[in-house]
């Protein structure tokens, strides 16, 4: 992760070579990071109420759980859809590295403002997520060069906007319940 965040252009060149399953992708680095957010989203919300009740907060690090879930399999689908698009060729295994990887930012961000969410202002570091994408990208996928910035920047706003819509739609569907 620390290669990643400081080093990102060194991260994706190793990563261009390296065969990773799905699966183990989901499962060792991003499921426990998203469960952490979880965790971090419960104990915040918890111990802001006054009165201390537990289905609040426990709503709401589902909520969390559900929204980065839904990302990653919506970010990989859309990713993958759009290389076609732009004349690349359907490549799930590089979509997959990019999305896990890039919302590495967005998943530490709400780890901390999930445990305080005081800070929320530090989201606005959840943008170095775009980055993250775009280096990835260059390096890892084969699209044709008068097209490659152009889907570099669509497949970061579509995501966004899905991303955008699904926070939206979760909050409103957990304060409609709750």
């Amino acid at each position: 992760m620390k290669e990643l965040l400081f080093t990102p252009k060194e991260f994706w060149q190793a990563q261009k070579d390296k065969e990773e399953s799905g699966a183990k992708l989901w499962l060792t680095y991003m499921l426990p990071i998203v469960l952490a957010v979880a965790v971090a989203v419960f104990i915040g919300e918890f111990f802001k109420r006054t009165d201390f009740f537990i289905e609040y907060p426990l709503l709401k690090a589902i909520r969390e759980v559900v929204l980065f879930v839904l990302m990653y399999f919506l970010g990989v689908f859309f990713t993958t859809e759009l290389m076609k698009t732009f004349g690349g060729e359907k490549d799930a295994a590089a979509a997959r590295k990019l999305v896990v990887y890039s919302m590495t930012p967005i998943l530490l961000v709400s780890l901390l403002t999930g445990m305080f969410p005081f800070l929320y202002v530090l989201d606005i570091v959840g943008v170095y997520s775009f980055y993250l994408f775009w280096v990835g990208a260059r390096n890892l996928l084969t699209l044709p060069e008068n097209k490659e910035s152009s889907y570099i920047l669509i497949t970061i706003v579509v995501n966004f906007f899905v991303f955008s819509f699904l926070s939206v739609f979760l909050s409103k569907l957990l304060n409609a319940y709750y």
